[in-house]
């Protein structure tokens, strides 16, 4: 089986158990929480993914684990499940892979948005609108600044780039005149 579709198998069914988006938000702070810790604790790393512990010493390590970080019980679960099906070392591509589970599950369109500036709340929320008015679904903005721009915005949604920036308009410009040489 390919490593992508395991990854996004495991996300999809974990973003399919949750309740809400604030059970989601918080199993995957704490997934990201112990990804630190195992990048921290080599011996917890290797111990947990390998097949010289036997199972039943990872299962204590992991409850010990548990307990000290307060995990959710479908954190626990799901931690459980990738130690016990031997996917450790998926488990921060699985992580990664969450959000988009999420969106995806709940038919969200992801779209980052990159400015100069920071947006304001109300072009955010007018940008975010919009974008829901033209593709007929939610959207999930996520913000980032790009001094490169100029001025205005660049869209992306998934592998597409919509630019609106000044830059983006002069590089057109350039490459328009380039053509007509």
């Amino acid at each position: 089986m390919k490593e992508s579709s395991l990854v996004k198998r495991y996300a999809k069914a974990l973003v399919m158990a949750m309740d809400d988006e604030n059970e989601f938000r918080r199993v995957q702070g704490e997934l990201g929480a112990f990804l630190e810790l195992l990048a921290a604790d080599e011996k917890l790393r290797v111990g947990l993914g390998t097949f010289l512990v036997q199972t039943a010493e990872k299962r204590k390590a992991l409850k010990i684990v548990a307990e000290r970080m307060s995990l959710h019980p479908k954190t626990r679960q799901f931690l459980l499940t990738v130690m016990l099906e031997n996917r450790m070392s998926y488990l921060g591509t699985m992580v990664r892979g969450l959000a988009d589970a999420w969106y995806e599950a709940r038919g969200i369109e992801r779209i980052t948005v990159a400015s100069v500036v920071e947006l304001t709340a109300k072009q955010k929320e007018r940008l975010r609108r919009n974008l829901e008015a033209a593709l007929s679904r939610s959207v999930a903005l996520e913000f980032g600044l790009d001094a490169d721009l100029i001025a205005g915005i660049r869209l992306g949604r998934g592998s597409v780039q919509y630019d609106f920036s000044l830059a983006g308009g002069l590089k057109k410009l350039r490459e328009t005149l380039a053509g007509e040489r």
